[in-house]
């Protein structure tokens, strides 16, 4: 029986930081991918996947390209139409909306059908500027499908003028196998909490830093695993090191997935504090640390933050608060550092949950039902 094959447009493919869409392809085994990108980054890390960058190398020669494109929010369609001729896909599928609008030439060339995959920037941040306000509308009229991560984002996509009838929810999948073999058993002498996010002021990086110290000060066995990188990073230690706890932060950066999991399989709790920055800037769904936390049978220490509610179980999965509420958030922290029988329930009650919706085989089965509704 001959695969059904997809266009993924994914640029760049792949930053560290989008390894939870190289999931979506690797575990569909039910479908035949390719990628159509302007260059490609981490080539080693994501093994598989056909790939045809428009740029081989990402010279001057490619940056000035790219520039000029973005200036004209559309890629030139030459090589991707090549590419298309010869791989015949039945379907386009544009992971982020700037993606499938840059492609928007292409797409209506091609006149195959198309699936969006909308993450958070491109539902909010991009959606209060008058020229996305433009080109929304002719998106959600040539596209098939717009798929969202939950409720509240399919609300917000509902609200920018997407249709109903078009919307999908799919919550984002992880690999439930991976992540839970890496978890190790815990040494509660030695309290160990995890942030993800230097980069961006919506993974509230200030508020978990705060917060840990609040609590730090009380509990001289409790470190802080920082991961990624970014122009947080000197702010977030001038604050730890103010407050005396420095000392006992880890700062790991950026590292390859596998190193990821087995950091993630030695953590107590982790912090998801995110919120809605002044430009407008939010999560959209929910970080994906938060669906991996809960398959690793972690409890979650957040805000109630666009999608997290979804997620994370108040009082049940983990605990969480109104954002930008450090009191709260530290508040919350202490409990489950004090209570380690409550922080063990509520671990337990994550992985039942994690397995039960947030696996990537179930995530790759929806997204196969609704290629197969356009094939």
């Amino acid at each position: 029986m001959t695969r059904t094959t997809i266009a993924h447009f994914i640029n760049p493919f792949l930053p560290i930081t989008q390894n939870w869409m190289y999931h979506q392809l690797r575990f569909n085994t039910e479908c035949r991918h390719i990628v159509l990108c302007q260059t490609l980054e981490n080539t080693g890390m994501f093994p598989g996947i056909a790939a045809f960058p428009a740029f081989k190398r990402n010279n001057l020669f490619a940056r000035a390209s790219m520039v000029l494109a973005r200036a004209r929010a559309q890629y030139f369609t030459g090589y991707y139409l090549q590419v298309i001729k010869q791989e015949r896909p039945q379907v386009l599928h544009g992971h982020f909306s700037w993606e499938s609008w840059r492609n928007f030439g292409l797409i209506k060339k091609t006149g195959l059908p198309l699936v969006t995959t909308f993450y958070g920037l491109d539902v909010n941040k991009l959606a209060r500027l008058p020229q996305w306000q433009r080109r929304y509308p002719m998106l959600f009229r040539r596209g098939e499908i717009f798929i969202v991560e939950g409720p509240h984002m399919a609300q917000a996509l509902r609200a920018i003028g997407c249709p109903e009838k078009k919307i999908r929810v799919v919550p984002i999948g992880v690999d439930i196998e991976k992540i839970s073999a890496a978890v190790v058993e815990k040494n509660r002498s030695v309290m160990k909490v995890m942030f993800v996010g230097l980069e961006r002021g919506k993974k509230g990086p200030l508020y978990a830093a705060k917060a840990y110290a609040l609590v730090a000060q009380k509990h001289k066995n409790l470190e802080l695993h920082v991961i990624g990188d970014g122009p947080y990073c000197a702010p977030v230690k001038k604050l730890l090191s103010g407050a005396g706890v420095l000392d006992r932060c880890v700062f790991h950066g950026y590292i390859p997935l596998e190193s990821y999991y087995a950091v993630l399989g030695h953590m107590d709790i982790v912090m998801a504090p995110s919120v809605t920055t002044e430009n407008g800037d939010t999560e959209g769904g929910a970080p994906v640390v938060v669906i991996e936390a809960q398959a690793a049978g972690l409890p979650v220490v957040g805000t109630t933050h666009c999608d997290i509610p979804s997620i994370v179980v108040h009082n049940k999965t983990g605990l969480l608060c109104a954002e930008r509420d450090i009191d709260a958030l530290a508040e919350n922290l202490e409990l489950l550092v004090s209570d380690p029988e409550r922080m063990e329930k509520f671990g337990n009650a994550a992985r039942i949950r994690a397995r039960e919706h947030f696996s990537i085989q179930r995530q790759v089965k929806d997204i196969n039902e609704i290629y197969g509704s356009l094939v």
